[in-house]
């Protein structure tokens, strides 16, 4: 049987459908659900095609991170564009939406799934990846006229992430915290951190 030939546009579409896919099973599955051989399954391709784009599934799991950062720029965008509210409504809408992630197909990973992801990964690739995860919160604290010498895009990094850490990996793996009143706490969260970035943000407008 002959082999397929494959356009640099078919390749293009090929990988988008991928990471398409690939964000779909990780946000309904968990990251631990993603399996390679449903995966090209799905998308119509072979295992060693996948090969062609990724050089592995812990490979194809950062780019899938590195994909939605992309869309949550994007979510951001339009909820700060949005004419009702004020500037905190929409910024604490954006975070109510993360936080409600599998309603809105977004990823978050929980403590556990983080720990068996770095576990997997080479130390250069861990290095690697750490740049766009710095990059990534600094322009969201441009969308959100934010300055950095008021707050470290890592502080950022930390205080979103300890809110969605907690909030998704209490039941399995934080048994000490009160599984039932989370929903409350992550609402509290949100708030405070809603109210810390508008007083940066007043800030910098102020200069």
């Amino acid at each position: 049987m002959a082999r397929k030939s494959y356009t640099e546009e078919d390749r293009a579409r090929v990988r988008q459908a991928l990471l398409d896919t690939g964000l779909e099973m990780a946000v309904n599955k968990g990251l631990g659900g993603l399996h390679l051989a449903e995966l090209t399954r799905a998308v119509g391709i072979s295992k060693p095609y996948f090969y062609t784009f990724f050089n592995s599934l812990e490979d194809f799991s950062l780019q899938l991170m590195e994909e939605q950062r992309g869309r949550l720029l994007r979510l951001l965008e339009q909820e700060l564009a949005r004419p009702e509210g004020t500037w905190e409504d929409r910024v604490e809408s954006f975070f109510q939406t993360i936080l409600r992630h599998r309603d809105h197909g977004i990823l978050v990973m929980t403590q556990r799934e983080e720990a068996d992801l770095h576990s997997r990964l080479a130390p250069e690739q861990f290095r690697d990846f750490r740049p766009g995860q710095r990059a990534f919160f600094l322009q969201l604290m441009a969308l959100l006229e934010i300055r950095e010498a008021d707050c470290p895009p890592e502080v950022l990094a930390n205080l979103v992430f300890s809110c969605l850490l907690i909030y998704n990996s209490a039941p399995e793996s934080m048994p000490f915290l009160f599984p039932e009143h989370l929903d409350e706490t992550a609402a509290l969260h949100v708030r405070f951190l809603v109210g810390y970035l508008s007083e940066l943000h007043r800030r910098a407008k102020d200069r």
